[in-house]
């Protein structure tokens, strides 16, 4: 599944951009609610939104895609390939460390625990959690559980996903929700007969800073 999923990504890249709206305003929000400055770790870092609004830092870039990271090197210099679960880095190696939608696609307590290995300040998360509306059925973690696991300064966010129709469908597809554990949300022809009755997608957003 890891495989597939890297995979996927790296053919999503060049597209991820233009459909990723929420994305990049979570992104926004959780660099605005941290404040980061200095060496910063941009977790899973996609195409660049969290370094792209941290303008305050210098940021490195870390994804497991390189189809992402190739399109992430147009503007970040910095930029390393690997996993959430195993950086690559040596304990207190960022004054801050940043992930914005990507602890949900592996094991998030085991991510944000090397998260705060190689923070030196501060660790911040916008996780998207259960209780989102959306066509998929992913097993987002529970915000309580994650608090639970890792207290720190919270809140909960209702993200709007600002598409209809086709358009929505199209959003799942170029942005992998679509994707997970080797399964995918119903077909297309399915989701079709589904639109009329789904409105109002949204992610319930957890933002979480953990100062050390």
């Amino acid at each position: 599944m890891r495989r597939s999923l890297t995979d996927y990504f790296t053919r999503a890249a060049e597209s991820y951009e233009r459909w990723a709206l929420p994305q990049r305003e979570s992104a926004r929000r959780l660099v605005a609610f941290v404040r980061p400055y200095g060496l910063t770790l941009d977790l899973g870092c996609g195409t660049g939104f969290v370094s792209e609004a941290a303008v305050n830092a210098l940021p490195v870039g870390l994804d497991r895609s390189e189809g992402m990271l190739r399109v992430y090197r147009r503007r970040f210099p910095l930029a390393v390939r690997g996993e959430l679960e195993a950086l690559p880095f040596k304990e207190k190696s960022f004054e801050f460390v940043l992930s914005n939608f990507s602890l949900h696609w592996g094991n998030w307590e085991r991510g944000l625990k090397e998260a705060l290995r190689v923070a030196r300040r501060a660790v911040g998360v916008a996780l998207p959690v259960e209780g989102s509306r959306t066509f998929s059925s992913f097993p987002f973690p529970k915000a309580e559980e994650v608090l639970r696991r890792f207290p720190g300064e919270h809140f909960l966010l209702e993200l709007p996903i600002p598409f209809e129709g086709l358009e929505l469908v199209r959003f799942f597809h170029y942005t992998g929700t679509s994707v997970y554990e080797g399964k995918k949300t119903p077909s297309v022809s399915e989701l079709k007969r589904r639109l009329p009755t789904f409105k109002d997608a949204f992610f319930k957003v957890l933002y979480l800073k953990i100062e050390l």
